[in-house]
């Protein structure tokens, strides 16, 4: 039903603002943190076995443009709305058509 796939692109559309969401707001508070090039290269242990947490390093040393993040945090932000919005609509034409044939 055309309906059930409008309601699953408009669910695909809110997950990807919200990826898009987080991926901007850990950039902004990236920015915040001075730049540690010891810190950069550490991996932090775990308390109880003292292994390291992580088996990748984190990146904090990368350059953040703030506009940038900005600019793709609102994006995010109308993607996820625009994808609830297309969720109402759908919710509404089904109810509408189990209306109709009720």
């Amino acid at each position: 039903m055309a309906t059930l796939d409008l309601i699953s692109a408009g669910l695909t559309s809110v997950r990807q603002g919200q990826n898009r969401i987080s991926g901007a707001a850990s950039d902004i508070a990236r920015a915040a943190l001075p730049v540690d090039p010891v810190a950069a290269t550490a991996q932090p242990a775990q308390p109880a076995t003292g292994q390291a947490a992580a088996s990748t390093p984190v990146e904090t040393a990368r350059p953040v443009n703030l506009v940038d993040s900005l600019v793709e945090l609102q994006q995010g932000r109308q993607q996820a709305e625009a994808g609830a919005s297309v969720i109402d609509t759908a919710d509404e034409v089904l109810g509408t058509l189990l209306d109709v044939t009720a």
